[in-house]
């Protein structure tokens, strides 16, 4: 019994590598699950369900994205509340619905609403995997935990890209991918349940140790009362304004998802209007996320040794110059190459947002910090959705995507000169509150 309780207060990937490896199974389940829609749906709402208004085929990740970025919010809050495992529970619960109307409720509308079904599952079940991962590893790891929570993500948003591309252009668009799509949700219940624990008891033993004075990390005055510190509302105002930091890497994680909206609801339209194949779009849109997810193994340890800024800054310009490239080609060849460049750029960039974030953030409230990022991060995709609807239609598709570009571009930009390190061995600062002054690393 003793050790059993020693071992829940021990930090680090190597002591907790049985319960790190089934976070890693849930996250390749939970890119899968939102990975089956990339290449089928904005197909199946043009040459299915023939919706004409591009703006209304954006519509259904308009409400992913909505959903989505809200629910990470509350997601994060009720984890530092109740518990990460409840919350991952309620997240693959909600893909129950999400699968049935699109299984057997065949309408654009009900695409629309399973997708808000999709925004739940997504916001719950991923910020989770996330959390728990940083709960267990502590400050030194962050780095390799993200890189390797996103790239195990995105190999599994990778593999139903192409996937369900496959068996669309085999089987039609219309219900034999999310038959695939239920499979993968039944396998994630199942997990969730039987053999995910809860990780709050390592939060507690990271409080103990800096509290020992193991490490200077002060990232919010300690005289400050147990209310105050988990305040949303406050929590909410140093994410997104008052600390420079924090509010840059918000910014960059909204456009990251606006170049993403791009690549997934735009461009397999954008494409067949070129004539492209189904299959042939699948693996434009399966190159971009396997580089992204594969490419995250690296890059995660490299901002572990190098810094969080220059892979974050990096990536933002490989993405910009990425998109802007696809644009000039014409052949199958060229599209696959400024693809992979673009999936580079995330797999820079995405990670070390996240590991960022964490290592600003105060153990006690991680959660709730880590929900207003995805909050403004995730709502990348109502924006991007919005907006390449309306810019598709006035300006057409290729000129949306230089728009889109030029906007990575700007955020670089913000990043470089905003941003601060955070690596705990390389930072200048580690304030998280607006107006306090710098405080000395180790």
């Amino acid at each position: 019994m003793a050790n059993a309780a020693q071992q829940v207060k021990q930090v680090g990937i190597r002591p907790n590598l049985q319960q790190f490896l089934w976070f890693v199974f849930s996250t390749i389940l939970v890119g899968m699950t939102v990975g089956l829609e990339r290449t089928v749906v904005p197909l199946l709402g043009k040459d299915v369900y023939h919706v004409t208004s591009t703006t209304l085929i954006f519509a259904f990740i308009v409400a992913f994205g909505l959903t989505k970025a809200i629910l990470n919010l509350v997601a994060g809050h009720f984890s530092d509340a109740v518990g990460r495992r409840p919350v991952l529970i309620m997240g693959w619960l909600f893909g129950i619905p999400m699968m049935a109307l699109l299984l057997f409720v065949h309408t654009w509308p009900a695409v629309i609403l399973a997708n808000v079904f999709l925004g739940a599952n997504q916001a719950f079940a991923w910020t989770m995997t996330i959390t728990k991962q940083l709960d267990l590893v502590g400050s030194k790891e962050r780095g390799i935990a993200m890189g390797i929570n996103e790239a195990t993500g995105y190999i599994g948003v990778s593999i139903s890209t192409v996937l369900t591309g496959v068996i669309a252009a085999r089987f039609g668009l219309l219900q034999a991918p999310f038959v695939y799509g239920a499979a993968v949700l039944l396998v994630g219940i199942g997990a969730s349940v039987l053999a995910i624990r809860e990780t709050r008891g390592h939060v507690l033993q990271e409080v103990k140790t800096k509290a020992s004075g193991q490490t200077t990390l002060r990232d919010m005055p300690r005289e400050k009362s147990t209310r105050e510190r988990e305040n949303i509302g406050k929590i909410f105002w140093i994410t997104t304004v008052g600390n420079p930091t924090l509010s840059s890497i918000s910014q960059a994680g909204l456009v990251n998802k606006l170049a993403d909206t791009l690549v997934w609801a735009m461009l397999p339209l954008y494409l067949a209007n070129l004539r492209a194949s189904i299959v042939d779009i699948g693996w434009i849109g399966g190159m971009y996320t396997m580089v992204w997810g594969f490419a995250q193994f690296g890059t995660g340890i490299l901002s572990d040794k190098i810094g969080r800024k220059p892979p974050i800054v990096t990536g933002m310009g490989l993405l910009g110059a990425g998109i802007l490239a696809f644009g000039l080609g014409h052949a199958f060849v060229w599209w696959m190459v400024t693809a992979g460049i673009m999936g580079l750029g995330m797999a820079l960039l995405y990670p070390n947002l996240n590991a960022a974030v964490a290592d600003v953030a105060p153990p006690k409230i991680r959660g709730g910090v880590l929900g207003v990022y995805r909050l403004w991060r995730d709502g990348g995709y109502a924006v991007g959705g919005l907006l390449l609807g309306v810019t598709s239609r006035s300006i057409g598709m290729l000129h949306s995507l230089y728009l889109i570009g030029v906007i990575v571009m700007i955020s670089m930009v913000v990043l470089l000169f905003r941003m601060q390190e955070t690596h705990p061995r390389l930072r200048k600062t580690v304030a998280m509150d607006e107006g306090e002054g710098p405080v000395p690393s180790a």
